[in-house]
């Protein structure tokens, strides 16, 4: 699901639960996500995603979305971040602090083949888990380099896109960005065929230290289906929309509504 953050919220539940180690990490890989927010302009944001691998449970999440929701949690986090946006808004950076994809999605967890999504809509915690989707991912006879790993085109059909993944028999596990998985090596790129989303590999830590953690920070998360969750994105979402227009604080939204500009078919 990659929403325009849109800054939706400026605090975490106070109560939030601490969070839960849930394995070492063995691998750590950055993707750059680009992703189309008007299909009139052709305008691109960017955003820097990380996937955590361990031996059995991975996690995926936006660097940026960390960083503001782990000061949130800190002592007057709160406030910390009303001046951090206000300070990058004075200088016209306000788009550094937006991203692409708000979710935390953990890969097999809490079972082996499932995903659970945590994310939060109106500054309460919801998470849905559903089972996850094998691709039929058909084998092309391409060859390129990604990052210096020497990379094989596949490509697989998946919620009504069609995507074309690189990925590497340099690093035998089954792993990519998003929900993308399922090759025999790691998924290096990956670009849906509208051009309106993409990853690309842009580092990769063996052994990096650290821990694959259960990032809690609400009390609670209610849980959801899938399709209740991204119908009450979609509604928070245009709330927010019309609020920041009606404010004059245009800056919050990740792109303005052109005329003639084709709604976005959101990933989800």
């Amino acid at each position: 699901m990659a929403f325009a953050c849109l800054l939706l919220s400026v605090q975490i539940g106070v109560f939030a639960q601490k969070n839960v180690i849930l394995e070492p990490a063995i691998i750590e890989c950055r993707y750059l996500d680009r992703s189309m927010k008007d299909t009139l302009t052709g305008q691109i944001e960017a955003d820097t995603m990380i996937l955590r691998i361990g031996r059995n449970v991975s996690c995926f999440y936006s660097k940026d979305v960390l960083f503001s929701d782990s000061l949130k949690r800190t002592p007057n986090g709160t406030t910390k971040w009303i001046n951090l946006m206000g300070q990058y808004a004075r200088e016209g950076r306000s788009r550094d602090l937006l991203c692409n994809d708000s979710d935390y999605y953990y890969l097999d967890y809490p079972e082996q083949g499932q995903i659970t999504v945590r994310t939060k809509v109106n500054n309460k915690g919801v998470e849905y888990t559903e089972e996850r989707e094998t691709l039929q991912w058909e084998f092309r006879d391409s060859v390129k380099t990604v990052l210096g790993f020497e990379c094989y085109l596949a490509e697989a059909n998946f919620r009504g896109r069609k995507w074309l993944a690189w990925y590497t028999l340099e690093v035998p596990v089954s792993q990519g960005p998003w929900k993308l998985w399922g090759l025999p090596g790691l998924i290096c790129e990956a670009y849906e065929d509208q051009g309106q989303y993409s990853y690309s590999l842009v580092s990769f830590t063996p052994n990096p230290g650290g821990d694959i953690m259960l990032y809690n920070l609400f009390k609670s998360y209610e849980k959801k289906s899938r399709f209740e969750v991204f119908e009450a994105l979609v509604r928070h979402r245009e709330l927010m929309i019309e609020d920041a227009r009606q404010s004059g604080n245009s800056w919050m939204i990740g792109h303005g509504r052109s005329p003639g500009r084709k709604e976005l078919d959101w990933m989800r």
